[in-house]
């Protein structure tokens, strides 16, 4: 059961059951937690209220939600319609409560205060107070859009998602808000420059022993002899790609060698691989090969040619 403003007990909250979550533990220890919650017709409403906790919840709504009564602490507030796309940002350290009559599609992404402590410590700037926006007030996002879209694959399938993949998400999340929703006006600045020979050859060593991606960036970064934010940053700036990305390129690589060098099944290749099962590693294998494995193993040259349709 969770313990905070996300999974069942964010689903109950709201009105809906056993919604899918990733979590992930990210800076101090701190859990970051995704949930989607969705709805198409309920009836005549339910009554939604989060419980208090020292915590924020970033909410992108994948769909127009036209207003609905809204109370802060017990207080009406004035909630403006909200547009596909757009996120509203609530203090958990305050009640919120609302009434819901329309369809629903949100991406709810949970951030306790030891996450916000974490990444202020990491840039060493002060503690920030408080993340906020307007009270009842959508704001319009990219950034955010974009970090909660990326998680929607994976939250198709939690029992797939890539830790490494969902902790890279957080850090860049809790960067973007610390530095734009703080309440002082503080800049984050990120050091320059990129992994050093050795420590490249160091994190790709570490992240191909770890094919599963069961490796945390604070793992790879303390390896390098830097944060997490600066290796992240500095381990894209290198290869060209973040390190999950690197992973999942590194094992579809390995997958190759196997494919071409032995007849194991491909059960055996997806796990050996990291995949959590046969279909995980068939789906990104051909989405990344335009080639089942395999129609790739049979191809003497590796390359499948597809009639035209």
């Amino acid at each position: 059961m969770a313990t905070g403003a996300y999974g069942q007990r964010l689903g109950k909250s709201v009105g809906a059951d056993d919604p899918p979550t990733l979590t992930v533990q990210v800076l101090q220890r701190a859990t970051f937690a995704a949930t989607r919650i969705q709805w198409d017709d309920r009836g005549d409403g339910v009554a939604a209220q989060i419980p208090r906790e020292d915590a924020h919840l970033v909410c992108l709504q994948r769909r127009d939600i036209p207003t609905n009564p809204y109370w802060v602490d017990g207080r009406p507030v004035p909630m403006s319609p909200v547009r596909g796309e757009q996120f509203t940002l609530l203090d958990l350290n305050l009640g919120h409560a609302s009434f819901l009559r329309d369809p629903i599609d949100c991406v709810a992404m949970y951030l306790p205060r030891q996450a916000l402590d974490g990444i202020a410590d990491e840039h060493g700037l002060p503690r920030f107070e408080s993340i906020s926006t307007p009270l009842g007030v959508p704001v319009d996002d990219a950034s955010v859009r974009s970090l909660g879209e990326s998680l929607l694959p994976a939250l198709e399938r939690p029992e797939q998602a890539n830790s490494l993949f969902v902790e890279y998400v957080a850090l860049a999340l809790l960067s973007h808000l610390a530095g734009t929703y703080g309440n002082a006006p503080i800049r984050i600045q990120f050091k320059r420059g990129g992994l050093a020979p050795w420590q490249e050859r160091r994190a790709k060593e570490i992240l191909t022993a770890h094919l599963d991606g069961n490796i945390a960036l604070d793992r790879l970064a303390s390896e390098c002899g830097l944060s997490r934010s600066h290796f992240a940053r500095a381990f894209r700036m290198t290869t060209g790609m973040p390190p999950h990305k690197w992973l999942l390129q590194r094992r579809i690589e390995v997958a190759q060698g196997l494919l071409r060098a032995t007849t194991l099944p491909l059960e055996e290749v997806a796990s050996q691989c990291g995949f959590a099962d046969q279909s995980h590693f068939t789906r990104v294998f051909t989405r990344m090969m335009q080639a089942s494995p395999s129609e790739w193993r049979r191809s003497p040259s590796g390359l499948v040619v597809r009639p035209e349709r």
